[in-house]
């Protein structure tokens, strides 16, 4: 497991950012650290990304703030933790959080629907027509695209059956 400076620096390059643009980006919320009660320096920005300098709890929520994600992204990636996550989320979000939510999963599928070599659509009127020409098909397809669409097949099978 990634200790937490090493999580923080792999999603500061995941989002673009640099180390620079980080660290100014979270002196400009100007979060006061309990211990000094003021706005860490470049500098010691830079000791909690290299490890040298433990980073405060009281930071956590700034760090999370500047890139965009939620605290316990900051600390643990797992999927069982992003279950759990998730499980909190879907058990207290607010009905406008909820609505929020299906929108964006809504548009999700709306992007996400076709399987990017077969352009097989999901829930189609002719899908069973589509299946039947997909499978003939296949015996024109390389190894390396059937092995790809089977992973992807594999992957909305593991989304249907998440569990909690």
């Amino acid at each position: 497991m990634l200790k937490i400076y090493e999580n923080i620096t792999r999603i500061i390059k995941k989002k673009g950012l640099t180390r620079k643009e980080f660290a100014q980006n979270l002196i400009n919320l100007r979060p006061n650290v309990n211990r000094v009660s003021e706005t860490p320096t470049l500098s010691t920005i830079y000791g909690y990304l290299n490890g040298r300098i433990n980073i405060p709890i009281d930071l956590i929520p700034y760090i999370a703030d500047v890139l965009n994600i939620t605290e316990q992204e900051l600390f643990d990636t797992s999927s069982k933790s992003r279950k759990r996550c998730f499980k909190y989320f879907l058990e207290n979000a607010s009905n406008d959080e909820l609505e929020q939510f299906n929108n964006f999963i809504n548009s999700q599928i709306q992007n996400n629907i076709n399987i990017n070599y077969g352009k097989v659509i999901m829930n189609s009127k002719n899908r069973d027509d589509k299946i039947e020409k997909f499978v003939e098909l296949l015996d024109y397809a390389p190894n390396h695209f059937i092995d790809r669409v089977i992973a992807k097949l594999e992957e909305y099978k593991k989304l249907d059956k998440i569990e909690f």
